[in-house]
């Protein structure tokens, strides 16, 4: 493909209308034609979003000549060059008003531009160097960015994978400053919010250096976080050189909240390594026009999240026990998912584009989460090395490996096998971990964890209360009605035909209200429930037979705190 030079402006007018007005100025064009195209996704986010629907009115000119424009797909449109001109300008509106982490929004305080979904390309993605202008209104006074800056509001990228990974904050925020192993970072704080900026600076140092130290070597030369304050949300984003994250603004104040906060922070800044340097093959050079296919998204996202909470550990923001029982939820999502006994996580990494983006209300019996399971069967992994090496290498060491393996000597990223292994070199000996990512949850998975958290010294104890009511129904509260969120497969709910979409109404003739354990709870226990509903807008009335048999309720235990390979796995 043709490497091209190109230079954006990136002009917002009127930032009440949410339009961008993008001009490409395109060089080195060669041919009687010239492809530009919209990204139909953007990396780190595995699901195809057709960004290209916020396009308005492509025209291209060359030496003042328009010229004739065709939309040869969804995301593509093909500019007719009749004079074979090596420059041609693109111009294009694009509305960009979705709030979130993934896209682009404009309003009138603040513009947060992700390029991938307002930036079109052309030719070569990893070749094409070229310039970004921005213009905007006059009272926003800061830029936050990690692209070069070369001149006044005028910046440079040496492809556009550089670009499209290089997240523009425009507004009036505040930046907070630290370091971290002598690279500079940068937090810009956008929007209203009640944070202690000192404490929070100094508790997000601390996180970065805790994940800096496993393995060892920071590849940036500046780091940025953008945290965009919202009234409810979260999530976040990981780039290169940077994160974008969602903080509902007045959550600073919650221990808990706050806790989880930092948890987020520490997990896109890990992937800073692990998915960015450290990465499963398919996960770049990109192709932006559809979708890029691996199936170890589990190493991506699971092995970050068993990190994440970790980290939290080891940063001393929880004592061994909470730790232990943070983890234990972790197992209790993995195991009691009866999804999990249907998709492998093998099959949930492959098949993220159409599913854990896009869950619906049968989900829960038909899909497992990479990032929870992943977690899960991260730690089984770490646990495993750690045995097999007398307690010094774990995977700590397994990261550290393919990141001078990959990223440092190869710069490439590594295929299923070549992981697999890796981790047989760093264990010295064959660990078998196929079995976890190939076959989905049965008996003998609860069985495997065990076992492998007694080389720890520890024990998974199923802590369920016994006679608690279980009815397979998941509830959501939509205006001041209750609606069946979901139904388990093979619960009592199912059995007794209730389904989604189906308003509660009452429970032998007591109204429901915002829960109907809370009126179970009034019933005696072994009698039939007589469960008014209302579906599609016709009442029914369906009996409901609540088992005593709940959902397991796993902790970890310790039982033998002088293990070596426990004290290597907790370590401080």
């Amino acid at each position: 493909m043709q490497a091209l030079n190109v230079h954006y402006t990136i002009d917002i007018k009127n930032p009440n209308s949410h339009y961008a007005h993008i001009t490409m100025d395109i060089s080195g064009v060669t041919g009687n034609s010239l492809d530009v195209n919209m990204p139909v996704w953007t990396p780190g986010s595995y699901m195809v979003r057709e960004f290209e629907r916020n396009v308005l009115s492509v025209t291209a000119n060359a030496q003042g000549q328009n010229l004739e424009v065709i939309k040869s797909d969804k995301s593509t449109w093909r500019i007719k060059n009749p004079k074979s001109s090596s420059s041609v300008s693109v111009v294009y509106t694009i509305y960009c008003f979705e709030s979130g982490v993934r896209t682009s929004y404009i309003d009138s305080d603040h513009a947060f531009l992700l390029p991938t979904s307002c930036l079109m390309y052309s030719g070569n993605t990893q070749s094409g160097s070229g310039k970004l202008t921005l213009r905007y209104p006059s009272q926003w006074t800061s830029v936050s960015t990690t692209l070069e800056k070369t001149a006044n509001n005028e910046y440079s990228f040496s492809s556009y994978d550089e670009l499209a990974d290089s997240p523009v904050e425009i507004g009036t925020h505040e930046e907070l400053l630290f370091e971290v192993a002598g690279v500079p970072h940068k937090v810009a704080m956008v929007g209203l919010n009640n944070c202690d900026k000192e404490k929070f600076t100094a508790d997000l140092k601390t996180i970065c250096e805790t994940m800096f130290n496993i393995i060892g070597k920071h590849p940036c030369k500046s780091y940025l976080f953008v945290v965009l304050h919202v009234e409810e949300g979260g999530g976040g984003l990981e780039h290169a050189n940077s994160c974008v994250m969602q903080m509902p603004r007045f959550n600073y104040s919650n221990p808990e909240k706050y806790r989880s906060f930092l948890g987020l922070c520490a997990h896109e800044y890990f992937h800073l390594w692990n998915v960015k340097r450290i990465r499963p093959a398919a996960l770049g050079p990109f192709d932006y026009s559809r979708e890029n296919y691996t199936n170890l998204l589990w190493v991506a996202e699971g092995i970050t999240s068993y990190y994440d909470e970790l980290a939290l550990y080891r940063a001393g923001y929880m004592t061994q026990p909470e730790y232990l029982k943070e983890f234990s939820g972790t197992l209790n999502a993995t195991l009691n998912r009866i999804g999990g006994s249907v998709q492998s996580l093998h099959d949930a990494s492959f098949d993220a584009w159409i599913k854990e983006y896009r869950p619906n209300e049968n989900s829960i019996n038909s899909h497992i989460s990479y990032y929870l399971k992943g977690a899960a069967v991260a730690a089984m992994l770490d646990i495993e090395l750690l045995a097999s090496t007398n307690g010094k290498k774990g995977l700590d060491q397994l990261m550290q490996y393919l990141y001078e393996e990959f990223y440092v000597r190869q710069n490439r990223g590594f295929t299923d096998e070549e992981f697999y292994k890796a981790i047989n070199t760093v264990a010295g000996k064959p660990i078998d971990m196929k079995t976890w990512v190939e076959q989905p949850n049965s008996a003998r998975t609860r069985e495997a964890m065990m076992s492998v958290l007694k080389k720890a010294g520890c024990n998974l104890e199923d802590k369920a209360k016994p006679n608690t009511v279980y009815t397979g129904i998941n509830t959501e509260i939509r205006g001041e009605k209750l609606y069946v969120r979901s139904v388990e497969e093979g619960s009592p709910a199912a059995v007794a035909g209730l389904q989604f979409g189906d308003e509660l109404i009452a429970l032998n003739n007591l109204r429901v209200k915002t829960s109907i354990e809370d009126v179970i709870r009034n019933i005696p226990a072994g009698n039939t429930l007589r469960v008014t509903i209302s579906r599609n807008g016709l009442i029914r009335i369906l009996d409901l037979n609540p088992s005593s048999v709940s959902k397991a309720d796993y902790l970890i235990s310790v039982e033998n705190r002088e293990n070596e390979v426990l004290k290597a796995w907790l370590r401080k």
